[in-house]
């Protein structure tokens, strides 16, 4: 399998990133509403990407710099027929290397407390980094935090 993490720029690119997040994050959690154009997504900041595998679109983040050495990994989703197969490992460990190409040494997450488990298993701890965050998320998250190896 080829991978390769873009950053989404093109039409077709963003259509597979707000497929992939809708379905995954919205739709399959019987959740309305998903905004393609929140502002969030278009801030200088922010990154939103799009994990590829041999050339199709699997999985989504978006890695917001926070300007202060750290960053926020938001709305991780991977394709439901792409699950436990290792795109989310392979979306982790891409997201981390560009993370570190931005200068970045921790990185937060909400993490639902279905992937607390993931998230464990690859390096992160439950933190409580920001209770603002948990006030505007639309499900029960846990915060958690890794910092990155240099």
């Amino acid at each position: 399998m080829i991978y390769e993490l873009v950053d989404v720029a093109d039409l077709e690119d963003w259509q597979a990133y707000h497929a992939i997040r809708r379905d995954v994050l919205w739709t399959a959690r019987g959740r309305t509403s998903y905004d393609n154009s929140h502002a969030d997504e278009y801030l200088p900041t922010n990154h939103p990407l799009l994990l590829k595998c041999d050339g199709v679109p699997v999985g989504t983040t978006r890695l917001d710099v926070r300007g202060d050495g750290t960053g926020v990994v938001r709305l991780v989703a991977i394709r439901a027929q792409g699950q436990r197969r290792g795109h989310g490992r392979e979306l982790s460990r891409r997201v981390e290397a560009r993370a570190q190409q931005f200068g970045l040494t921790t990185l937060y997450v909400n993490a639902v407390e279905t992937a607390v488990d993931y998230y464990r298993k690859t390096g992160w701890e439950p933190f409580p980094w920001d209770p603002d965050e948990l006030t505007r998320s639309f499900a029960p998250c846990i915060q958690m935090r890794k910092h990155l190896s240099t």
